[in-house]
């Protein structure tokens, strides 16, 4: 989606000139509770440099122009205001900088929410902190604080305080994660996965929908060993479906787990594993 959006005013004008109206929550889609124009400004001296957290802003140049640059974090990209009918709408979380102003130039900005500097983000690397924190679904139970930038998780997930989860994961809906967890960069966790004790997921590493991950070679109700053996999926491998791990095994770099396969044992890099028990049916 594009970060530009124009509005268009209709001119209601006639024969004696030209008409410009602007009405709250019609065609300007928010109610405008502050109303404020930049002149006289000078053309080597840009403006801006700011993001506000939550106000919503229509910029007009209804004389003159000046160049917008407009950053969310991801995109950025340089526009020309110059109709005095046409206005750019400034979101929350988008850093704009204004540059170039002509000589005559007039604009004119509406705003969402009366002036609050606590509204503003007015340093660049922290407006790109708040862009990239990680994004927890408030139907999630997240008690790790060591979560890296861009990561994902998503509703009814459980997160135990001692996990640690690299940068840019997607940990989707219906997942638990325990504390002697690392997972990587990178890294998805489809639905109805649990990712126990003992376990490390690796960069780039792909979990499947309800792929059963296992910790204790002996179970039993209400006894725990000294120390759960180590599971490793090494970097960029990928596990299907519904396939199930046994404990204390290594699934090799890119390595590719068949949906349903029961892994018993070490898996080489590059080997399509499938069937139970799973056997190598060829390299990827």
């Amino acid at each position: 989606m594009s970060i530009i959006e124009w509005i268009e005013l209709p001119d209601l004008g006639d024969d004696r000139g030209s008409l410009m109206v602007l009405e709250s929550n019609k065609n300007v889609p928010f109610k405008v509770k502050r109303i404020y124009y930049i002149l006289d400004a000078k053309p080597d001296v840009p403006r801006g440099f700011h993001v506000h957290k939550e106000l919503v802003q229509l910029a007009f140049c209804i004389k003159g122009s000046c160049n917008m640059i407009m950053d969310n974090g991801i995109e950025k990209q340089q526009v020309r205001i110059d109709k005095s009918n046409i206005g750019l709408m400034i979101p929350p979380m988008v850093w704009h900088e204004m540059h170039d102003f002509s000589e005559d130039c007039v604009m004119l900005v509406l705003a969402s929410a009366q002036y609050d500097e606590a509204y503003y983000i007015r340093n660049y690397d922290e407006f790109m902190n708040e862009v990239n924190k990680p994004f927890i679904h408030p139907l999630s139970d997240v008690m790790s604080s060591t979560i890296g930038q861009k990561t994902k998780i998503w509703q009814y997930s459980v997160i135990l305080p001692k996990a640690v989860i690299g940068e840019n994961c997607n940990i989707c809906a219906h997942t638990l994660i325990e504390n002697d967890v690392v997972i990587g960069n990178n890294v998805t966790v489809k639905s109805g996965v649990y990712v126990w004790d003992g376990i490390t997921l690796k960069d780039n590493v792909f979990i499947g929908p309800c792929v059963t991950f296992t910790n204790d070679k002996k179970p039993r109700s209400k006894q725990y060993p000294d120390e759960f053996p180590k599971t490793v999926v090494e970097e960029g491998a990928s596990i299907g479906a519904n396939a199930t791990l046994l404990p204390g095994i290594n699934i090799g770099k890119n390595a590719l787990i068949g949906a349903g396969a029961v892994v018993t044992k070490n898996v080489p890099e590059n080997a399509i594993m499938v069937g139970n028990p799973a056997v190598i049916k060829g390299y990827v």
